[in-house]
């Protein structure tokens, strides 16, 4: 297939998921239980081909929404009862242009959305992200493991998706879809600093009581 790079329309698989918003370029740990999502994964693990995956809306089951990413699958293990574990590489944003085919599972033609990491403040933008995310991490439990991914995410695309990942605990599926839509990295790293601080304000308040 086509690279997206080039901002072409190719056509992906498409997997729709429940719950979870997947951040470009991470990867992250999934169960796939639907019997179609099974199928499209297995395919793609013997093809070797990327995907697309975008989340469902909550108040609409029969749609997703429109930007995503695509991905390769990797890791997978099936369990006794056919489900399977996956991770999902995220490789970069994508614009779902329109589904072009139901059976055996979902297809839909994409577009490359690259990530706009351009502005001179990004460095700062990114240092005071990091540094609500450490003050999050010092007012709970020790995680020495999340600790030492957030130290060495030096790149600021790698830091937004850690962070949207891996350090919003209250926030919506709407604002962490929000966040996945923001093309230019700066403006999303100051929506996460914004975002850490209120977890970390109702944490401390909570730890007050």
């Amino acid at each position: 297939m086509t690279n997206t790079s080039d901002n072409a329309l190719v056509e992906l698989p498409l997997l729709v998921l429940r719950g979870i918003v997947v951040f470009p370029p991470s990867v992250v740990p999934m169960a796939v239980s639907r019997p179609a999502a099974i199928r499209l994964v297995d395919d793609a693990v013997t093809t070797g081909g990327r995907i697309a995956v975008s989340v469902q809306r909550e108040n609409d089951p029969e749609q997703c929404y429109g930007i995503g990413a695509s991905a390769r699958v990797h890791r997978l293990v099936r369990l006794h009862d056919g489900t399977l574990r996956i991770a999902l590489q995220a490789i970069e944003r994508v614009a779902i242009e329109r589904v072009t085919r139901r059976e055996p599972y979902l297809h839909a033609l994409v577009r490359s959305l690259p990530d706009h990491t351009d502005d001179p403040d990004i460095t700062a933008h990114a240092q005071e992200a990091r540094e609500r995310a450490r003050a999050l991490l010092d007012a709970l439990p020790p995680n020495e493991e999340l600790r030492t991914q957030l130290e060495s995410a030096d790149d600021p695309r790698h830091l937004a998706a850690l962070l949207a990942s891996m350090f919003l605990v209250r926030a919506s599926l709407a604002e962490r879809q929000a966040l996945l839509e923001i093309a230019d990295v700066r403006e999303r790293l100051v929506r996460l600093s914004a975002l850490l601080t209120y977890e970390l304000d109702i944490l401390r308040s909570h730890l007050r009581m």
